[in-house]
């Protein structure tokens, strides 16, 4: 509940305040204790960390701050052009439509978009499946505005304000709307979208996840085939207790080894284990591909370290094998990589710096990939889409909508969050992932490497949540849906408005009379 009230300080500073420099270093401190407060946990601060992670969670440190500058930078544009209370209006709108830019392009880091706060309030925050996370934001810094107007007009008075006083009585109205409203409707959702009323309303299917717990810095330096062990060992014994799933997931690069799938001796101990079992898998894996024409190499493809006849490219990737066509898997290439630890932000451009931004635990200038896609799981029992959600993926409302758009009847995300052991991060990326269920009305299967690994439901409930630091294996019975959301089938329509709605205003302040007479 702090965050309907958290932006009244720093916004009755820039509202009083006249000196842009003492401002400003207001709030590099608010914002710097806001992102460290929220996100220290990136550097990992273990006994393995390598030294790269640790500096560069400094560097989002001190850096981060100066992103969230921009949106009071045109906060004061409006107040002088203006008025403060004009300026205080648009502010909403300034923040929200910041939050999408700061979402877009390969710099993006969302992750603490201000509508993430409101997850445990899980009746009021249903209706992001109409608006998506940014209508969260929106409510809850209008709530903030709201109360500040209320303390300014306070303080203008400097006396008790009449009850009957018209702005009053019309903020309390809005404020009383903005809990209200969103409430009437999640009552509604909750029990529209309530588990045991799916299960009967849709055709289902049982998906096994994997949560192998192994140290992370460690699974790269071999032992490969051992760790293939401990997952079909976790598998088998999970079906003696639950039956046989549908599908079995695995963690990001739970196998960690270079693989060209274009070569099945590359993945046969999958295959013969997929027919053997009659239970699909998908994992993620190191993907590498060899390129033969220049035509076809991308411009960071590089030389292959033990044979300089060859170039290529790698990929963090998922791939599916099904018992029905097993010798033709289908991959998934990661499209939203981490910026700086997986890959160096439009290397493409860039070359020279790329070996800047390489760490020593072999995940480092994975190749980007260009095709979003559903994989198709296939038995004999089941047919239906999941979408392969690798990692950081999951915190781009819009992206993870396209995988609805294109057909996913259930949703996972497969992660290796265990760089963060013992901090709040992989809490947090669970959460996240769960407002994407949300927002999409889909089942999620979620399989981290040590966790968060668990089942949620499309009101973002944990259906079962699994231990974490645990080898364990769980399966769930998940209902595959194939409603389309509004937040779905219009994205961004909400920021892109206020984006426009901005630019207008701004365009406007040029013309004003205001500024004419400024100007005189």
């Amino acid at each position: 509940m702090l965050a309907f009230v958290a932006f009244i300080p720093i916004l009755f500073i820039f509202a009083s305040e006249s000196h842009p420099r003492r401002m400003f270093l207001k709030l590099y401190l608010t914002f710097f204790i806001y992102h460290a407060g929220s996100n220290w946990w990136i550097g990992s601060w273990q006994a393995d960390t390598d030294p790269y992670l640790t500096a560069s969670a400094i560097a989002l440190a001190l850096a981060h701050p100066f992103f969230f500058m921009i949106p009071f930078i045109i906060f004061n544009i409006f107040k002088r052009r203006y008025s403060t209370k004009v300026a205080l209006n648009l502010f909403p709108f300034i923040w929200v439509a910041f939050e999408w830019a700061h979402s877009l392009g390969e710099f993006s880091y969302p992750w603490l978009t201000y509508g993430n706060t409101q997850f445990y309030n899980s009746i009021w925050i249903q209706f992001i499946d109409i608006t998506g996370i940014w209508g969260s934001s929106f409510l809850v810094l209008s709530a903030n505005i709201l109360i500040l107007k209320i303390i300014l007009e306070y303080r203008k008075k400097n006396q008790a304000i009449e009850l009957n006083n018209k702005f009053i009585r019309k903020a309390y109205i809005l404020l009383t709307a903005i809990i209200i409203f969103p409430l009437i409707y999640g009552i509604w959702a909750k029990s529209e979208y309530s588990h045991d009323k799916l299960k009967l309303e849709y055709p289902s299917a049982k998906i096994g996840v994997v949560q192998p717990n192994i140290n992370p810095w460690r699974k790269w330096e071999g032992g490969v085939e051992h760790q293939v062990v401990m997952h079909f060992a976790l598998e088998d014994s999970v079906r003696a207790v639950s039956g046989k799933p549908d599908l079995f997931i695995w963690s990001e690069t739970s196998y960690p080894k270079h693989t060209n799938v274009e070569n099945i001796y590359e993945y046969y101990m999958f295959y013969e284990r997929v027919l053997a079992t009659g239970v699909p898998l998908m994992m993620g894996f190191a993907e590498i591909r060899f390129f033969e024409d220049s035509l076809d190499m991308p411009p960071t493809a590089r030389v292959y370290p033990w044979d300089s006849t060859q170039i290529y490219e790698s990929y963090n990737s998922a791939m599916l094998v099904n018992p029905v066509h097993s010798s033709e898997p289908q991959t998934y290439r990661k499209m939203r990589l981490t910026p700086f630890a997986e890959r160096m932000p439009y290397s493409e451009y860039l070359l020279f710096m790329r070996s800047w931004f390489e760490w020593g635990v072999g995940i480092s200038s994975w190749g980007r990939g260009l095709e979003q896609k559903n994989l198709f799981v296939e038995t004999e029992k089941v047919h239906f889409q999941i979408a392969p959600i690798i990692c950081i993926e999951s915190i781009y409302p819009s992206f993870v909508a396209e995988f609805t758009a294109k057909g996913a009847n259930v949703m996972s995300v497969i992660t290796n969050d265990a760089w963060y052991d013992y901090t709040p991060g992989p809490e947090q990326h669970y959460i996240i992932a769960a407002l994407r269920a949300i927002e999409n009305r889909r089942y999620l299967a979620r399989c981290a490497n040590s966790g968060v690994s668990g089942f949620i439901s499309p009101t973002g409930n944990s259906i079962s949540k699994m231990p974490q630091y645990t080898q364990i294996a769980s399966i769930e019975q998940l209902p595959l849906m194939n409603n389309i959301t509004i937040y779905v089938r219009y994205r961004d329509y909400l920021p892109i408005t206020f984006s426009v709605i901005l630019l207008f205003s701004l365009i406007f302040s040029f013309f004003s009379k205001k500024n004419q007479e400024k100007r005189q």
